[in-house]
């Protein structure tokens, strides 16, 4: 088995359809397969072997996607590097993994330069349109049929880093299995042949590549990359391009539906669209399909679970929910002893099945933390089941705010204070409390033009939460820092809230 192997079917029997498209460029599914050839068989005729690891440094672009699948195709390990990180952390993860190669687009080409000096296993730099070795260069060194390395499902197929919230970012292990698993069984629920889906969130993220990208291509679909989110330009390609499938993060909703324009937009082509990466708020679920009239679905999943654990179709998502387990994943919800809750009662979600990745690289503690002997994964998220198996999840545990022993989840504050008019974004985190130990804090991002005190959001929130859960102080930002996946960086808020109360 190998991940590359779910286009072959359409690039057989569909040679001709379109299968990417990205700004104005086309690619058939014969072309695209013709390209990943040329990649694999190119890879290998620079000396890499079976089983190196080949880094992509890229956005995203046709090329992170061509690439991906070229180096699994020719049994290379891909290590796809978030394209938003720094100098010091793509150093890390190159020299973490043992990086052999590295593939990058000139704007980035910089940081690689800095860094290899400290990658002593970082051999080959291919850079897209670069002068010493290309990208093309390297494809024009391929060859158009390639017959795949022979992989097995359990073989190594990628390498994906978390973001970091504890500690320094650790390399989650997703075979070829996992990612032919995730990607086609995500496809079966959500997409058909005849879909064309805009992926707007990054494809250096799992969530954009293995079920966006890869889940449409196994389908036999259509997909859109965006190289970049702006929500007015985003609204604009819907318009033009008229995807039957919309692909986010709460984040980016969130903000569409504030583009002042929206009434006059004719937006009726998708007819439903899917979130990840973070809490939907249901405040925001009623606006898309009320004032967008889009059906809405939901999944959730880790990293660690090659990216989707739990999901429904949109005719049966429930509000609130992010379904149940994906083909054979089979979830659960226990205390902090370990055993089962029942419906209805808050525990810590864990997943077993197929979507279960091998854990960390070269973290042998750090995966026996999380994945247990007997299959499961640990989450860290806050969730409850429902009779029907329905999981709805809560907050992470770790972003939970203790107040003088009561439970305050961020995400519950932000769905209920998102409802304020000129709040356009915002994150909750707990602050010191010498009192209650902790406290919640706002930091808020003002509709444009919009100015606000912090008594007047205060007073906002006291008749709609327990007065516990009512912010003690608000602080206005520019912007909420967020990661590319659309996740608050709540730790770098936190952090510095405590480092000055120390």
């Amino acid at each position: 088995m190998n991940a590359s192997q779910i286009i072959l079917p359409h690039a057989q029997a569909t040679p001709d359809k379109t299968a990417i498209i990205f700004a104005d460029k086309r690619f058939s599914y014969a072309e695209l397969n013709r390209l990943v050839n040329r990649t694999a068989s190119g890879l290998l005729a620079l000396g890499l072997r079976p089983g190196q690891v080949v880094s992509l440094f890229l956005p995203s672009l046709p090329e992170l996607i061509v690439s991906y699948l070229g180096i699994a195709r020719a049994g290379l390990t891909v290590n796809v590097v978030n394209a938003m990180l720094r100098r010091q952390e793509v150093e890390y993860i190159l020299k973490d993994c043992a990086s052999a190669a590295v593939i990058v687009d000139p704007s980035r080409e910089a940081i690689i330069d800095q860094a290899a000096g400290q990658v002593p296993s970082l051999k080959t730099k291919i850079v897209l349109g670069g002068e010493d070795l290309s990208w093309e260069q390297m494809l024009a060194q391929g060859e158009d049929q390639f017959y795949p390395v022979a992989t097995r499902g359990s073989d190594l197929c990628h390498l994906m880093y978390t973001s970091g919230t504890t500690g320094w970012p650790k390399g989650v292990m997703a075979t070829h299995l996992n990612v032919w698993h995730n990607s086609t069984k995500f496809g079966k629920v959500h997409y058909n042949p005849q879909d064309t889906i805009m992926v707007a969130t990054p494809i250096f993220h799992c969530w954009g590549l293995v079920n966006g990208t890869f889940g449409m291509l196994a389908t036999g679909g259509t997909v859109i990359t965006v190289e970049r989110f702006y929500p007015e330009q985003t609204l604009d390609d819907i318009e033009r391009r008229r995807p039957t499938v919309f692909i986010g993060v709460p984040p980016m909703y969130n903000l569409m539906l504030k583009d002042p324009d929206l009434p006059r937009r004719d937006l009726s082509s998708v007819v439903f669209c899917l979130s990840a990466a973070t809490k939907m708020p249901e405040s925001i679920i009623g606006q898309i399909q009320d004032r967008l009239g889009w059906r809405y679905a939901e999944a959730w999943g880790l990293t660690e679970v090659t990216c989707v654990g739990t999901t429904a179709p949109y005719h049966k998502t429930r509000v609130g929910s992010c379904g149940r387990g994906l083909d054979d994943a089979q979830i659960k919800v226990v205390d902090a002893q370990g055993h089962v809750l029942g419906p209805g009662q808050q525990g810590e979600l864990c997943v077993r099945g197929t979507c279960v990745t091998n854990g960390y690289l070269n973290r042998s503690e750090a995966t026996a933390a999380v994945f247990d002997r007997d299959g499961w994964f640990h989450s860290g998220d806050v969730a409850v089941m429902d009779d029907d198996g329905y999981a709805y999840i809560v907050d992470r545990i770790k972003d939970m705010i203790n107040v003088g022993g009561e439970k305050v989840f961020p995400s519950e504050v932000e769905d209920m204070m998102l409802a304020h008019p000129k709040i356009k974004d915002l994150v909750i985190v707990g602050i010191p409390d010498e009192l209650k130990g902790e406290a919640p804090k706002a930091f808020i991002q003002l509709q444009e033009g919009q100015s606000a005190t912090a008594e007047e959001i205060r007073t906002f929130c006291k008749p709609l939460m327990a007065p516990y859960k009512v912010p003690v102080a608000v602080e206005f930002v520019e912007s909420v820092p967020r990661s590319a996946a659309g996740k608050a960086l709540r730790r770098e808020l936190r952090d510095k809230q405590w480092n000055q109360s120390a």
